[in-house]
């Protein structure tokens, strides 16, 4: 009788055995079907313990708390953080493609407001780790690597896109007229939720991570401004 193996690294497998010693793939592995695909797409979404709405709900409550579990060791409970921010934004880029939004801004549109409606995935990918690096050069003495701030801001990066599309998307739907007053609250909103994650995080004093969020988002934003500015020149120039 020919000796079963495993389908992913052929690896011999004992008789009984429900998943492989050698690389933990499931013994019971068959065809692909179209009723596997919906099914281990479900499961990999709507999972209770390491689902993308599970990640949501928690990002929600408790970001900071989210992202240092995951940093100390409980990777297996959350979605990937990479995987997170990379599906949030291609869906920026939809709800932007959509709704139009970022054309719904009064006044005639200028070369950054054309490059951010060309590249919006791109910024916000970008973003991520320009934040990280300077969250680890600010909260350099609490102890975190740039790699843990990364995934740290990597899950942040993820969540802004269920932000934009919770408070944004449908109050410059509904008052369009009022973009820029729409906007600030939003930027209020999110800094506001940022400052609490980090709080959530680092920990305190409070006002001084308060402090260093900010100084994160503005170094961030004169960064990504002055590659928008390089870019056109570039272009103009060029």
């Amino acid at each position: 009788m020919a000796t079963k193996v495993c389908l992913n690294c052929s690896a011999a497998l004992e008789k009984g055995e429900k998943f492989c010693a050698g690389c933990g793939q499931s013994t019971k592995t068959k065809r692909l079907s179209l009723r596997q695909v919906r099914k281990d797409l479900l499961k990999k979404f709507l999972h209770a313990d390491a689902g993308i709405f599970h990640l949501t709900k928690e990002m929600i409550f408790r970001p900071g708390l989210v992202a240092k579990e995951y940093v100390e060791g409980k990777r297996k409970k959350y979605y990937s953080p990479l995987n997170y921010l990379t599906l949030s934004a291609a869906v920026s880029v939809f709800l932007n493609e959509y709704f139009h939004l970022l054309e719904r801004m009064p006044g005639q549109a200028n070369p950054g407001t054309e490059f951010a409606m060309r590249y919006f995935n791109l910024i916000i990918l970008f973003s991520v780790p320009v934040s990280a690096l300077f969250s680890w050069w600010l909260f350099r003495k609490k102890g975190f690597n740039y790699a843990e701030n990364l995934a740290f801001h990597a899950f942040l990066g993820g969540f802004r896109t269920v932000f934009f599309v919770l408070i944004f998307t449908p109050l410059v739907l509904l008052a369009s007229r009022y973009y820029y007053t729409v906007l600030m609250l939003y930027l209020g909103a999110w800094i506001a939720y940022l400052a609490w994650a980090k709080i959530q995080f680092f920990g305190g004093p409070k006002w001084l991570t308060i402090l260093k969020t900010i100084l994160i988002l503005l170094f961030n934003q004169i960064l990504v401004t002055l590659v928008v500015v390089i870019y056109i020149y570039w272009q103009r120039h060029s």
